[in-house]
């Protein structure tokens, strides 16, 4: 896959290519380090569904420690969370437009676009400029956003595709399993 002419780096999303370059890109940055020095806690980042890609919650788990990152995990509905000290879920198209710049994390919690399911609101608030450094790595990317190939949120198994139709993350309702392809 070659660089668009964006300068952005090319990715399926949820893919494991963009887990492991934004953890490199989160571990790199001293501007993230700096604004998240003293953040403790895990964070589950949900993403629930509105007619879009998917048919049902998926979500990026991060351990952010004190200005890194030190693992990430996918999840499903239906599987059991990881333990998260915060969950932030939001709507398809509120995590596009976040994605995209054209809202901000912190005031798309305010106005209620997102909400913070569990965790310290005291200490999300203390930390916005590392959440806006979180997005602002996001944005390094342009992403693929893989969709489901059926939108039924009681299917057995959900293949998810990129745009030239390669099978990205496969969902499977029956083992329980969410698996990302190499």
């Amino acid at each position: 896959m070659s660089a668009p002419t964006t300068g952005k780096i090319p990715v399926p999303f949820p893919s494991e290519a963009w887990a492991k370059k934004y953890v490199e890109i989160l571990n790199g940055s001293k501007d993230y380090e700096e604004s998240a020095k003293n953040w403790e806690g895990s964070m589950l980042f949900v993403i629930q569904p509105d007619g879009g890609a998917t048919p049902f919650e998926i979500g990026v788990w991060l351990d952010l420690w004190h200005g890194k990152c030190r693992g990430y995990k996918f999840w499903v509905d239906g599987q059991e969370k990881p333990q998260s000290d915060y969950i932030f879920a939001g709507i398809e198209k509120n995590w596009l437009a976040m994605l995209a710049g054209k809202l901000d994390p912190i005031q798309g919690l305010m106005a209620g676009k997102f909400a913070l399911k569990s965790g310290k609101m005291q200490m999300v608030m203390r930390h916005t400029l590392a959440a806006k450094h979180l997005v602002t790595h996001l944005q390094a990317f342009e992403m693929d956003i893989v969709a489901a190939d059926n939108k039924d949120p009681a299917a057995k198994v959900v293949k998810f595709l990129d745009k030239d139709k390669n099978v990205v993350v496969v969902v499977d309702r029956e083992k329980n399993t969410f698996t990302v392809q190499k």
